[in-house]
């Protein structure tokens, strides 16, 4: 009977979950924090969403370069790089006493993130088997998991029991511990061996990867407001912190995300699409009828689950059928649907958190969930045609 060992796990696959791990955690410290260092600066609601939109929009810029560079150079080269100026922005942190200042710093941010994001992926998607590639990305991407599982209490237990100070410079350690662990990779160098007919009509987009672009720019337009405004909620619910929904998230998303990547590779990532995203959006009706803080426990088991589901099995749909050596540009395509959705949906959430308040801001920001369910249902039907 053959084995089902995973051949991904190798050492190279190993450290680069390690260095995703402490990515994310550094980003969720920071993201979940976010709306209390906001109100510490004396901002609103809308500061909170143009603080998170910030980054995002500098990730929008940078991306698809990244992706450009990924697949022109060196790919270790290229995250080390990366690596380098997150640590300078996280610096930066130190002296953002005004919201201006706060904003110009998440943008310095964003510009460096996101090119570390796409080249993680990037490899990672190179050094997977391409018949275990959504088994791979699955497991992989609990790294994700980890990270938003744990990285919220750390945050909130820092800024807490010691400071803001604090929080960044834990930031800047995990930073640096993810590039000594990028310089220990020894990765070969993929080169473009295409023709010039076979090669895309641009290196820094790939049409074949705008389907998931999209499904997943209207997943994270949705999500986006429970990452910027779920610690607010939680507060005016009576709940101390939003913690716990973060924690059982993770959990669930730990549990959930293998299982949908097997099912990714034994059917397809549209087949696993259509019931994740009508779970995500009973978990938005979760949290805009949630009568009491504990009913947030169910909005969060919802949420871990479509999630889980989500992201790895639409970003493996942007990469099948494309050329290692195109990769980066894949990645960066498929990602940009998500930076457009986390850099929007604080925008418009926070508009409407304003106005109407945290109950119907998430029914309105169910409204993208419902166009997704229809655009995978079009993308099947187009397929079987």
């Amino acid at each position: 009977m053959k084995s089902r060992t995973p051949v991904f796990w190798t050492a190279n696959f190993a450290w680069l979950f390690v260095v995703q791990i402490l990515a994310f955690f550094v980003a969720q410290m920071l993201l979940t924090t976010l709306p209390l260092l906001v109100d510490r600066l004396a901002g609103d609601n809308r500061s909170v969403g143009i603080c998170s939109g910030a980054m995002v929009f500098a990730m929008l810029f940078s991306r698809p370069f990244g992706g450009l560079l990924l697949d022109r150079f060196g790919r270790r080269k290229i995250l080390l790089c990366a690596q380098i100026g997150l640590g300078i922005s996280l610096m930066a942190y130190f002296a953002a006493t005004s919201i201006a200042a706060l904003v110009a710093v998440r943008i310095l941010h964003g510009l460096f993130w996101a090119i570390a994001a796409t080249s993680v992926s990037t490899i990672v998607a190179g050094l997977l088997p391409a018949n275990r590639l959504g088994e791979g990305m699955g497991i992989f991407t609990l790294s994700i998991g980890i990270a938003m599982g744990a990285a919220p209490a750390v945050g909130f237990a820092i800024v807490e029991h010691y400071s803001f100070n604090a929080l960044f410079l834990t930031c800047i350690v995990l930073n640096f511990l993810g590039f000594f662990l990028t310089s220990r990779l020894r990765l070969p160098f993929v080169r473009d061996t295409t023709t010039a007919t076979d090669r895309p009509a641009s290196t820094l987009f790939l049409r074949s990867a705008l389907p998931p672009c999209l499904l997943i720019f209207m997943v994270a337009s949705a999500s986006s407001s429970i990452t910027s405004f779920l610690p607010l909620y939680a507060r005016q619910l009576g709940s101390p912190s939003a913690v716990p929904f973060f924690t059982i998230s993770a959990l669930v998303l730990l549990i959930s995300r293998p299982i949908a990547g097997r099912l990714v590779d034994r059917y397809s990532a549209l087949f696993i699409s259509i019931p994740a995203l009508f779970l995500l959006l009973l978990a938005f009706f979760a949290l805009a009828h949630a009568p009491f803080p504990g009913w947030l426990s169910v909005a969060a088991v919802l949420h871990g689950l479509s999630f889980g589901a989500l992201l790895g099995s639409l970003q493996v749909m942007a990469l099948v059928g494309v050329k290692s050596c195109h990769f980066g540009a894949a990645t960066a395509t498929f990602f940009l649907g998500f930076d457009v959705g986390n850099g929007l949906g604080p925008l418009f959430s926070g508009a409407i958190a304003d106005f109407f308040g945290y109950r119907t801001m998430y029914l309105h920001m169910a409204i993208p969930l419902f166009f997704s369910i229809f655009l995978a249902i079009y993308l099947i039907r187009a397929r079987h045609r």
